[in-house]
């Protein structure tokens, strides 16, 4: 009976082993919460796209476009022969056109400039179609040969009169006008077509005595007024 009574007191005193826990359930933890941050970084950045996206548009939609500059860089005249019912003479023009606009590109469909004596037009010139970049430039060289024109009802014989008085003085006040049709693209966004004026006023061709060869006494270059 006392050894029944330690046996049994042996099995009621005996400790439990502990319930070992699930090594594998803080790993997976971990896994859940690694993917949980990276789908919330992978949102963050689409937010951002989508945010700069915008942004870009906006600035394409709100950006004013501006006139392309037409800036005139020289201008000669040779063989000018002036009567009171005819002229001839040869014309060297060249002048720059700048497109100052960073989200807009310019397409020229046609520019034809004239190169006057008051309203008269002494010559006429035209321009083949170009593109203009982002803030690109481009110099543009005209030559002009006009022989012997008769002497149009446009312009007045006391003009040319005054103009062969004021070349035998050394020096005859012109004036260049050009007219653009043009067409403004923001890449695929739209297009916008438009009519430019440009005029360079106040031109004093200086000739040498008793001969028709004469230049631009300021030299240039010029920014013309446009609009």
């Amino acid at each position: 009976m006392e050894i029944n009574a330690k046996a049994d007191h042996h099995s009621t005193t005996e400790t439990l082993l502990p319930i070992s826990s699930n090594p594998s359930k803080p790993i997976v933890s971990q896994s859940i919460t690694s993917q949980s941050i990276a789908r919330l970084v992978q949102v963050h950045c689409i937010l951002l796209l989508a945010l700069g996206t915008f942004t870009l548009l906006c600035v394409f939609m709100l950006t004013p476009t501006q006139t392309p500059k037409i800036q005139l860089d020289s201008l000669f005249v040779s063989k000018l022969n002036v009567s009171n019912t005819s002229l001839g003479a040869s014309w060297d023009v060249a002048f720059t056109i700048d497109n100052p606009n960073m989200v807009s590109w310019v397409h020229f469909d046609r520019i034809e400039g004239s190169i006057l004596y008051k309203d008269s037009p002494l010559a006429i010139y035209f321009v083949k179609p170009f593109d203009l970049g982002l803030k690109e430039q481009r110099m543009m060289h005209v030559k002009i040969s006009m022989t012997r024109l008769q002497n149009q009802p446009a312009m007045k014989v006391s003009d040319l009169e005054e103009m062969n008085r004021q070349r035998e003085d050394g020096a005859v006040g012109l004036k260049m006008e050009m007219f653009a049709w043009a067409t403004y693209k923001k890449g695929w966004w739209g297009t916008q077509d438009v009519m430019m004026e440009a005029h360079c006023l106040g031109l004093r061709i200086g000739f040498l005595p008793k001969v028709g060869f004469g230049s631009w006494i300021s030299g240039g270059p010029m920014t013309c007024s446009t609009v």
